[in-house]
């Protein structure tokens, strides 16, 4: 019999995971599933619960927001390449910016259907200093500390909402960052007020935020700069040019990046996947080539060339 470990962070979202976990563990068993499931307890626990069971499984679903996703990822990716299990994913956060990315129902039975057909899709993942990984964005700067100081309560009880509060309270607390950002051939040195590097089509439920067309599975990801505003109307300029995506911005800088260094002269707090990914001079990232297979609806995967 096939054996599935099912991951569930009870907290996220509004736990409504609660309402669902019969019909999901009842779908899996339909599917001919020896389903064995956890709950998480406490920050870091899908990791260790994916690097200790996951390579006795041929599926790892996890229920949660997508940093429950990259928790899990964290410790699949710890797994052997010719043991490492597929993962499967559940919704069940804030925002879901993955979800959205991959082309996910948002209900959470429909999550499980979807699982169930066993429709995998390899997907690119970034590979942060040298035993971290993350599965759509690493960032740093403006509004990156509101993903993990907003509480947990107040994301359940105002969902995406909570972020554009917080994010609003901390406006006047912008601070700009000396950083040289290397790669390829290229060497970018500059005043920036956020970075971010990222794989998905959403970040912070922000839909489309770059003008590019992101592919999940090309060995790259994506490099955005914001570069500092001098000004109160040079500021205004540079949040109207991240909504409209204007290619020519002066304040905005994208590039596609396989392999990234990023320097600075004093420690920058950084985040993975909306969760604190600690403080750091020197930062190295790699692009993972579809090191990771993820479960998805039949219909959104790329025909073949």
């Amino acid at each position: 019999m096939k054996r599935l470990l099912f991951i569930y962070n009870l907290h996220s979202g509004k736990g409504l995971i609660r309402n669902h976990l019969a019909d999901i563990i009842d779908t899996f068993n339909k599917a001919g599933y020896e389903t064995v499931v956890y709950s998480t307890q406490e920050r870091a626990d899908a990791t260790r619960l994916a690097k200790e069971l996951g390579a006795s499984y041929d599926l790892v679903v996890c229920s949660g927001g997508d940093g429950t996703l990259s928790e899990v990822l964290d410790g699949v990716m710890t797994i052997d390449e010719k043991r490492r299990p597929k993962i499967g994913y559940i919704p069940a956060g804030s925002t879901n910016d993955y979800a959205y990315s991959l082309g996910l129902p948002s209900q959470m039975k429909r999550c499980a259907n979807v699982i169930a057909q066993e429709k995998f899709r390899a997907v690119d993942v970034g590979k942060f200093q040298e035993n971290s990984y993350f599965v759509y964005v690493a960032a740093f700067g403006a509004f990156t500390e509101v993903s993990w100081n907003t509480p947990q309560k107040t994301k359940n009880a105002l969902g995406h909402n909570a972020y554009i509060l917080e994010g609003i309270r901390q406006v006047g607390n912008l601070k700009p960052y000396q950083v040289r950002f290397s790669f390829g051939d290229e060497e970018i040195a500059g005043e920036c007020i956020y970075a971010m590097v990222y794989n998905s089509f959403s970040v912070g439920g922000m839909k489309n935020i770059s003008g590019q067309n992101v592919e999940l599975d090309d060995g790259k990801l994506n490099l955005m700069i914001v570069y500092r505003p001098d000004n109160a109307v040079d500021f205004s300029v540079m949040l109207a040019d991240l909504v409209t995506k204007n290619p020519n911005s002066k304040f905005i800088a994208n590039y596609e990046i396989s392999d990234l260094t990023v320097e600075s002269d004093s420690d920058i707090d950084w985040v993975l996947d909306g969760e604190y990914g600690g403080s750091h001079k020197k930062v190295h990232i790699q692009a993972m080539p579809k090191a990771m297979k993820i479960a998805v609806p039949a219909e959104t995967i790329p025909q073949e060339k």
